[in-house]
């Protein structure tokens, strides 16, 4: 899987045939429902509110030529289309309850395996072609004034934890999700372009917001990366994520960590032909974000980012990310840095197997965005990728493109 791809032909199929047994598994969960219901005073009103249904359609599109260095001296043109809905107000009778799906069609992906040739991926649409349903998961409000929310379906992990909002202006996936984090897993995370069943909670209170998830462990089907697969939450195992954010004036601090509850391969092997597994893989992250200067109608925002992760297991052990973003009015403009260091266990079996890895990846991005109209937005971008996949033979890749996002409805 790319690393940090946080999304596919016209063709989707729904693993049913553990469904019975999942089914069975969440009638032990009813009474557990029940007292979650009890926990939401008012949530269904003595005068319902009608429902609300909304719907949403954005179409985004890159178009990038690796200029130099990397694999091969090529351009692409992807798309990720992205549709989505939600029904909120006296849902099933209930106020407190809403819906929410999130279907995406992605196509021309590859460009960083076939021409830039990074491990962090320049574009965070690049994926497998396909169709197939991002987010559909429930959602209720508990507690005083709704202070907390509980999620249950098929749910995006980055929707929730390890949101770099300031960072998010940008193409390259980094700095979406860390790679420390997106890496992880036999199929990676609940992210983009495949996601995972999962119940998440949330609680805000004056100044902080703190956040828990439980997400079953392998997103989709490891040999068929096009398939949608639908379990009940833990049943190949668990990954853990817990966040508290914590709002000071107009800085934010973000601290998180994740574990999963399996073994897994460790890089390092004992014997040629071995296969050994070990626990604890889990990582940490922190992030710092803000305004510098904010005015009516402009802003200059900064962030920086950390995070670690096992690297007896994960081949990224540390990344460091961050960068600046100027707004004023319709334009946008930011310079962003990605840093991804690989782990000694890495480096170690590099040299075992003949190769010469170098220690990190480094991405340097300039991106600047206008908004044309309300409906499109114009993005032109480069990207310089200093060591692309930790192989210094390959040549640093120069990698300069334009995004279009057009606003359907």
């Amino acid at each position: 899987m790319a690393l940090g791809t946080s999304g596919c032909r016209l063709k989707a199929s729904i693993a049913l045939r553990d469904w019975p047994r999942s089914i069975a598994r969440a009638r032990r969960w009813h009474p557990l429902l029940a007292g979650a219901a009890l926990l939401a005073p008012g949530m269904a009103s003595a005068q319902e509110s009608e429902p609300e249904a909304s719907i949403g359609a954005t179409y985004t599109t890159d178009i990038l030529s690796n200029l130099r260095g990397g694999v091969a001296r090529k351009a692409r043109q992807m798309g990720k289309l992205d549709i989505t809905g939600q029904v909120k107000g006296s849902v099933f009778g209930i106020d407190a309850l809403s819906l929410h799906a999130d279907v995406q069609l992605i196509h021309g992906g590859g460009f960083s395996d076939e021409a830039a040739g990074d491990a962090q991926v320049v574009s965070n649409i690049d994926a497998p072609a396909g169709l197939r349903p991002l987010q559909a998961y429930a959602a209720m409000r508990f507690g005083p004034g709704g202070a907390g929310v509980i999620k249950a379906g098929l749910v995006d992990l980055n929707s929730d934890f390890d949101v770099q909002e300031v960072g998010a202006f940008f193409i390259n996936a980094s700095h979406g999700i860390g790679p420390d984090f997106s890496q992880s897993g036999v199929n990676g995370p609940s992210i983009f372009p495949t996601t995972a069943s999962a119940v998440t909670m949330e609680w805000a209170g004056q100044g902080w917001t703190a956040r828990v998830g439980l997400f079953d462990a392998v997103a989709g089907d490891v040999d068929r990366p096009r398939r949608t697969v639908i379990r009940f939450p833990g049943e190949s195992g668990a990954l853990l994520v817990g966040e508290v954010d914590i709002a000071i004036d107009r800085v934010g601090v973000q601290l998180g960590g994740w574990s999963y509850t399996g073994r897994f391969d460790a890089i390092e092997q004992d014997n040629p032909g071995s296969r050994r597994q070990i626990p604890a893989n889990r990582g940490l992250y922190g992030l710092i974000e803000g305004s510098l200067v904010k005015g009516t109608d402009r802003s200059l925002d900064a962030w920086a980012r950390i995070g670690a992760a096992n690297s007896a297991i994960n081949p990224i052990g540390l990344y460091l990310g961050g960068g600046l973003t100027y707004r004023n009015g319709r334009n946008h403009v930011g310079l962003a840095l990605g840093h991804a260091r690989l782990g000694d266990a890495s480096i170690r079996a590099g040299a075992a197997s003949g190769a010469r890895p170098g220690r990190a990846e480094t991405v340097i991005e300039v991106s600047f965005r206008h908004q044309l109209s309300d409906r499109l937005a114009v993005q032109p971008d480069v990207q310089y990728v200093i060591d692309p996949h930790w192989d210094p033979s390959r040549g640093n890749a120069l990698v300069a493109g334009m995004r279009l996002q057009f606003t359907l409805f």
